[in-house]
């Protein structure tokens, strides 16, 4: 109870700090259902960047042993706007391989955009997992595509990668590194000064409680372009029934 009390401190320390910054695990598994909250907050002497902060509340379920769905509710705070609704996504992961040692899945979300003259989205992946009795290596390769009245533009490529060492202190206490790159549209990347990349480390840890199971994540990520945010810290609190 004590790391819980901890680490729920921290958590709030920084409310007030896109947590759609989230690593996809490709691992199913039947029956679970949970939910989750997370977010971040920029830190950074640019007015357009600085403070600006970001929420998700999502819900998922898995259907079967190969296939689960989510709902996300995202709200944002900008330099330009208020606190406001920003889009609703409805996602659905089908687990092509399940192995000990690695495990893979697809993803489909359709993303409703709540801000005015915005586009909807629709957003692919793909998920891997390789991971051990000491690490566990995720990458996401992530499409995005405006759809609709208002979309511009082609294609846009992402990947993010984390990679974490676990039982090093406790069996649930886990320490890595994790990252996220934006590379702009397919059709054509962007130079690097333009391309976003956000990388750091990552503290999360695991408690099990008589009706569920706690889970609570911080990390801290510095920007290695001008396009992107100086410094950003995550949080990811979730419960799993």
């Amino acid at each position: 109870m004590l790391r819980l009390f901890i680490f729920t401190v921290l958590i709030f320390k920084f409310i007030n700090l896109e947590a759609h910054h989230k690593i996809y695990s490709p691992r199913v598994e039947e029956g679970r259902q949970s939910l989750e909250w997370r977010g971040h907050f920029n830190y950074d002497d640019r007015l357009e960047y600085n403070k600006s902060h970001h929420h998700v509340v999502e819900t998922e379920y898995s259907w079967t042993s190969f296939w689960q769905s989510e709902l996300e509710f995202h709200v944002s705070d900008k330099a330009e706007t208020p606190l406001d609704w920003e889009k609703t996504e409805f996602q659905n992961q089908v687990q092509i391989f399940d192995y000990k040692n690695f495990a893979s899945a697809l993803y489909f979300s359709y993303n409703f955009v709540s801000e005015k003259d915005e586009a909807d989205e629709i957003e692919y992946k793909y998920l891997n997992e390789f991971n051990n009795e000491i690490i566990s290596f995720i990458s996401n390769f992530i499409f995005e595509k405006g759809v609709g009245k208002g979309a511009t533009g082609s294609t846009s490529f992402d990947i993010s990668n984390q990679l974490m060492f676990k039982n090093l202190l406790d069996k649930n206490f886990g320490f890595g590194f994790l990252g996220f790159s934006n590379f702009g549209e397919i059709s054509k990347f962007n130079t690097f000064s333009l391309q976003k990349h956000l990388y750091g480390v990552q503290l999360e840890s695991e408690i099990d409680l008589e009706i569920f199971e706690y889970e609570v994540s911080i990390a801290y990520l510095h920007g290695l372009t001008d396009a992107t945010t100086n410094h950003m810290f995550l949080w990811n609190m979730e419960l799993e029934f």
